[in-house]
């Protein structure tokens, strides 16, 4: 039985492939700074032994791989002994190639700066229900599988293609990886500071995506994105466009909120004009929706096939997800933190509560929303909102003032722009406790973060019983 140690297992993507490694007769285990659920409680459950912190006795010549999470910094203690004792050392997604990817004929990306985890998850579940036995790993858990990951025996693997960097020892971006047959783009803006010094650093990452992808593939990209728009040109593939736009081969026409999801009309390049419903509500949903529409429909599926699976996609785990009830109080739970996902999240919240009040919970926790990269723009996304609470900047005492996001400068401003109450926390305590004092009114309630909110999603789930 080969072994593997996994640096960094309790990420989401990390913890999927301990456990696919696993399924595939592998002896694993693995190490993180902080175990911690829900990660360390599922991969416990699978029997894999997951160890709190780093020691390097852990490392020892007798593991046949070593894959070391992009959160392992060349200091890491296990991975300094991994390359002392020469072991076979490898990134996530390298590791993803070599035993998963290499030899399937489709291998399904989709990058871009939002959406890419609701849009892939929609084409696994598309697949999946078409009957062409999708694998998949994608960083969020689909609620139509409960799972981030399957291994499956068609001849397609779909995947969510990150920008970010692969490892310590590997500066690329993880989806160049991949190497994609077909690839759905959703757009480009500047993200990951912690990575990029700008735009154009960005884009070259994807320029050399598209590059390499092969004659026989697919590109289908948005074509409400000018920055993307100027790369199309260098791809060697068919390339076919989506969105809003006049000159998108597949336009979008209009979108109707319904009281589950929304129904939206696109124009196809033949003239015809065509009606979709999809499960996930507002419109840039039924953007992504359409690119899987397009995607698929050049695989050979029929649109009636792919209507069906958009009706009965149920969604993403803390992506727009209803997370509690209490009386006319609805908790919603979402990743949104950059200024585009919050306005847009919102926009598609409002169109679809519109009688209850809209109140933003945000947590600046990313890389990039701790920073303030995005100060004056982020007093612009939440304009839709009837009331913004800001809890303060995750881990602020590790950045310097003068690049910290200003969360009461944030709320000064969003109260000038938009004439709505809004407040910046120094506790997240302060944050519940206002929450409580207003359970049960008729208001739709959206945490904004990428971690668990300082326990705060959990507090909210118990007022349910009270």
């Amino acid at each position: 039985m080969k072994k593997v140690h996994l640096i960094g297992i309790c990420g989401t993507a990390m913890a999927a492939l301990a456990s696919m490694l696993e399924n595939r007769g592998w002896q694993v285990s693995g190490s993180d700074a902080a175990a911690y659920p829900p990660m360390s409680d599922l991969l416990t459950s699978r029997g894999i032994k997951v160890q709190n912190g780093y020691v390097a006795e852990r490392i020892n010549p007798e593991l046949d791989l070593v894959v070391v999470g992009n959160v392992a910094a060349r200091s890491n203690v296990e991975a300094q002994r991994a390359a002392e004792l020469r072991l076979n050392c490898r990134s996530l997604p390298e590791t993803l190639w070599q035993e998963f990817l290499n030899g399937k004929k489709q291998r399904l990306v989709v990058a871009g700066t939002h959406g890419k985890t609701t849009t892939s998850s929609m084409l696994a579940w598309g697949l999946e229900s078409c009957a062409a036995q999708p694998s998949f790993m994608i960083g969020g858990e689909l609620l139509n599988f409960s799972a981030n990951y399957r291994l499956a025996s068609g001849d397609s693997f779909v995947l969510e293609g990150d920008e970010y960097n692969s490892a310590y020892f590997d500066r690329h971006a993880k989806f160049h990886h991949y190497r994609p047959t077909q690839l759905i783009i959703t757009g480009i803006e500047m993200d990951h500071i912690d990575l990029f010094a700008g735009i154009d650093e960005i884009v070259a990452e994807f320029r050399q995506l598209i590059r390499k992808l092969p004659a026989t593939g697919f590109l289908i990209a948005a074509a409400d994105c000018p920055v993307l728009g100027s790369l199309l040109g260098e791809a060697s593939c068919r390339v076919l466009t989506y969105g809003w736009a006049a000159e998108a081969d597949y336009r979008l026409l209009n979108y109707q909120a319904l009281d589950s999801g929304g129904r939206f009309e696109f124009l196809s390049p033949d003239g015809s004009t065509q009606a979709l419903e999809v499960a996930a509500i507002g419109r840039y949903n039924a953007e992504n929706a359409l690119a899987v529409t397009v995607l698929m429909l050049n695989m050979g599926f029929s649109l009636a096939a792919i209507a069906i699976s958009l009706k009965s996609f149920k969604g993403v785990k803390r992506r727009q997800e209803i997370f509690a009830r209490h009386c006319e109080t609805i908790y919603i739970s979402d990743f949104a933190h950059h200024p585009t996902a919050i306005r847009r999240t919102l926009e598609g919240l409002r169109e679809h509560f519109q009688t209850h009040r809209l109140i933003a919970v945000f947590e600046p926790r990313t890389a990039t929303s701790r920073r303030n990269l995005f100060q004056k723009e982020l007093e612009q996304s939440f304009a839709v909102a009837d009331e913004v609470l800001l809890a303060p900047v995750y881990g602020a005492g590790n950045l310097a003032v003068e690049e910290r996001l200003d969360t009461d400068q944030l709320a000064r401003e969003i109260g000038v722009y938009s004439n709505r109450p809004a407040q910046a926390f120094s506790e997240i305590e302060e944050i519940y406790q206002q929450l409580e004092a207003r359970a049960g009114q008729r208001e739709v309630v959206v945490l904004m973060s990428t971690g668990d909110f300082g326990g705060l999603y959990s507090r909210l789930r118990g007022l349910e019983s009270v």
